[in-house]
């Protein structure tokens, strides 16, 4: 007897099913691998911005510590024009660094006696 096309539908739809349960793990794996790519990459981008802001706040530092210098530089100009107007003349006249050497100078001459 002749085997007709339904009879042989319903084992093979049976083998299919078979088929398909071990796959589903399968895809599975392949999606869990898709969704760590994603994570991977938007791990990148954030990993990017922060680089540009750290870069961003770098360059806002720098900035500030220019001003801060200027103004101290402004502000000394400023304390000395003052001193000059109130005693009529220059407030210091020899530098810490003159004075330091005029004391080893005179140290070492009382030492060499």
């Amino acid at each position: 007897m002749k085997k007709t096309g339904s009879a042989e539908a319903s084992p093979g739809s049976s083998s299919s099913a078979d088929a398909a349960a071990p796959a589903e793990p399968v895809e599975r794996a392949r999606l869990q691998a898709e969704v760590a790519k994603q994570r991977v990459r938007i791990a990148k981008e954030e990993l990017k911005r922060a680089r540009k802001r750290v870069k961003e706040a770098k360059r806002e530092a720098k900035r500030a510590r220019k001003l801060a210098a200027s103004a101290r530089k402004i502000w000394k100009r400023v304390r000395r024009k003052a001193r000059v107007k109130d005693t009529g003349t220059p407030s210091r006249s020899k530098t810490r660094r003159t004075k330091r050497r005029a004391a080893r100078r005179t140290s070492r001459r009382t030492a060499q006696r």
